[in-house]
């Protein structure tokens, strides 16, 4: 009996001593900090370090970039003033336009003196050539198209049909509705240059058939003939004629058809359209 207690007392003193020892090494287990554990209670403290870090940079550009607006803000004054120095484009449009007489329509983009307009068109043989009878077709139906409906207008082409000296849609103007226009455009349709250039007739037909007339628009590509032939008219004495005739100071507005009357030049027909448009303050347009 008593060997038995001797063991049981050796057994559990024995398993005392492990438990401790076990405990021991939980505690130290616990409480000493491994290498692991470490870095990571490091990591924060530089990971704010760093963002403090960029912070600081951060703030310094945001303060060089708020220097360099004060800096700038100083100049745009300075830049602003010089274009206010200089407006003499205004005052040279400005000037032009009181210098020139008519009235600028937005519309039509042309100076007309009123709105009550007859248009003169040369149908003569040589508007045959490179298509100038083409390009006035195609030109007169665009200004008739943005015409408003209170210009009153007639068209008249010369040479006239079977050897008259010319010829008129109407005979006298008529506002421009809608009907109106297609009537313009048909009798652009039919024109056929043949024949010579009577100028000086159709512009006494016009000066003196309309009491109300305001404008003449010429469309011609060479001088004057005399009637029907192929002899060339006096230009004196044409302009001479134009105005006397001319006592309502209707204004007479010239283009110069074919490439010819965009240059400098110094031909008969040139002269002619660029003197008799000015002696009545009309304008002249070659192209």
């Amino acid at each position: 009996m008593s060997s038995r207690r001797e063991v049981n007392a050796f057994n559990i003193s024995f398993l005392d001593l492990l438990s401790g020892a076990l405990g021991a090494v939980i505690i130290l287990f616990v409480a000493v900090p491994k290498g692991g554990q470490e870095v990571k209670k490091k990591e924060p403290i530089t990971v704010e370090k760093k963002l403090k870090e960029k912070n600081a940079a951060l703030q310094a550009q945001v303060n060089a970039l708020k220097a360099e607006l004060k800096k700038n803000e100083v100049k745009i004054p300075i830049k602003a003033q010089t274009p206010i120095e200089a407006p003499p484009v205004k005052k040279e449009v400005v000037t032009e336009a009181v210098q020139t007489k008519g009235i600028l329509d937005v519309d039509v983009g042309f100076k007309f003196k009123g709105k009550n307009i007859v248009f003169l068109i040369d149908v003569s043989g040589s508007m045959k050539t490179l298509d100038k009878m083409g390009q006035v077709k195609a030109g007169l139906k665009m200004l008739i198209t943005s015409m408003p409906s209170d210009y009153q207008i007639d068209v008249i082409h010369f040479p006239g049909k079977r050897g008259a000296r010319y010829y008129s849609l109407w005979s006298y103007t008529q506002k421009l509705g809608e009907r109106q226009k297609k009537d313009v455009y048909r009798f652009l349709n039919r024109l056929n240059p043949k024949g010579a250039t009577p100028t000086r007739s159709a512009l006494k037909y016009a000066l003196t058939k309309y009491p109300d007339l305001t404008d003449v628009v010429l469309l011609s590509d060479g001088a004057p003939t005399k009637m029907n032939s192929s002899e060339y008219d006096d230009i004196k004495d044409i302009l001479s004629e134009v105005k006397k005739d001319n006592f309502k100071n209707i204004q007479i507005n010239t283009i110069g058809v074919g490439a010819a009357f965009s240059l400098q030049s110094t031909t008969p027909a040139s002269v002619f359209l660029k003197e008799l448009a000015k002696q009545s303050g009309g304008f002249f347009y070659g192209f």
